[in-house]
């Protein structure tokens, strides 16, 4: 594939540069999570899959650009809870991850998504989802499941657009507050109709994010 093509937003795999941004987007993103997720470890793990979402901060509108908004004062780059983003000039721009377990070739199990409180709302999210499910499908799995926290609609919407239905309740699932867990599944990944979803859901993804290739 021609990588030579401009891409606002991009997907890889994960490095070891990477892990001060991915800890603190999860950090801001799951405050309560206890014990955070050790990326470190996470990437010498054979079962760990963890993607990364990259923004060229020179396609984006200034407005949104953090080489320009992470020198002012309470914008949206410095108002994490730590005080901290994670990113320094130099580095790419990472406005989310996706972090799954392969616990079986067949199923692989999504940990957690995060992105930028900066980059919510602006399809980074769905973008991680669909390339989790690429990936996933390139590798022979047959489905793929995760949790979500019941009171999560916008999420829920996100993953029953994508043909995840329920399977059931985690009771007390979230130690936070102990809210249930959603039990979704998507069955069938390998079969030409689910193809033809993913598809069918790039070409309108394609044309809301301007991104036009995989770092896979």
């Amino acid at each position: 594939m021609n990588q030579a093509r401009k891409s606002i937003h991009s997907i890889r795999p994960m490095k070891e540069a990477d892990i001060s941004q991915v800890s603190l987007i999860e950090a801001d993103a799951f405050p309560q999570l206890f014990p955070p997720t050790s990326f470190r470890k996470e990437l010498q793990r054979e079962i760990s899959t963890v993607l990364v979402a990259v923004t060229n901060p020179n396609l984006v509108k200034d407005s949104e650009t953090p080489h320009t908004t992470l020198t002012q004062k309470n914008s949206p780059f410095t108002t994490y809870r730590s005080g901290n983003t994670g990113w320094k000039p130099g580095m790419e721009f990472l406005s989310g991850f996706i972090f799954l377990w392969n616990m079986t070739t067949d199923e692989p199990h999504v940990m957690s998504i995060g992105t930028r409180r900066s980059c919510r709302r602006k399809g980074i999210g769905e973008l991680l989802l669909h390339s989790a499910l690429t990936k996933s499908i390139c590798r022979g799995a047959k489905s793929l499941t995760l949790e979500v926290r019941v009171s999560n609609i916008a999420a829920i919407s996100l993953y029953q657009k994508y043909g995840m239905c329920s399977r059931g309740l985690r009771k007390s699932y979230y130690t936070d507050n102990h809210e249930d867990g959603k039990i979704m599944t998507v069955d069938d990944i390998q079969s030409m109709d689910y193809k033809n979803l993913l598809n069918d859901k790039w070409v309108r993804l394609e044309k809301r994010l301007k991104t036009d290739f995989y770092f896979f």
